[in-house]
């Protein structure tokens, strides 16, 4: 089984748009590398009406404390068997598992944290 890992690039290390004015650079020949990349003109706003989500989810919050003393510790809890349902919640404190190399049994879609490196990589496809 061959799998493809592709490396997740940082915000750093990649080109952005930002709000300046694009340079004149005469035609595409002359253009250069594509080290800067800029759009005067790319702007994203919300329209009226938009929804704050904070102000919406915050009222559905759970409250930690109501739960703690019924809580369950993880010693009774076994690794899972099916997919974890999150019903479009976020995931807080998850941690993606630490190797020096590709996993040796990929999932199409697993994401990992490469130690050498230090960047994530997600599984692709799968031959």
């Amino acid at each position: 089984m061959v799998a493809t890992w592709k490396k997740l690039a940082f915000a750093d290390e990649v080109a952005t748009l930002s709000a300046e004015v694009a340079h004149d650079i005469g035609t595409t020949a002359s253009a250069g590398v594509a080290t800067d990349a800029s759009r005067h003109d790319h702007v994203h706003r919300l329209g009226n009406g938009a929804v704050d989500v904070a102000a919406v989810l915050a009222a559905d919050v759970v409250d930690g404390t109501k739960i703690a003393d019924d809580a369950v510790g993880s010693e009774h809890i076994e690794p899972l068997s099916a997919k974890l349902e999150c019903n479009g919640q976020q995931l807080e404190n998850a941690v993606l598992e630490n190797n020096a190399a590709d996993p040796t049994t990929p999932v199409l879609g697993k994401i990992y944290f490469k130690t050498g490196d230090t960047h994530p990589y997600v599984c692709t496809a799968i031959a």
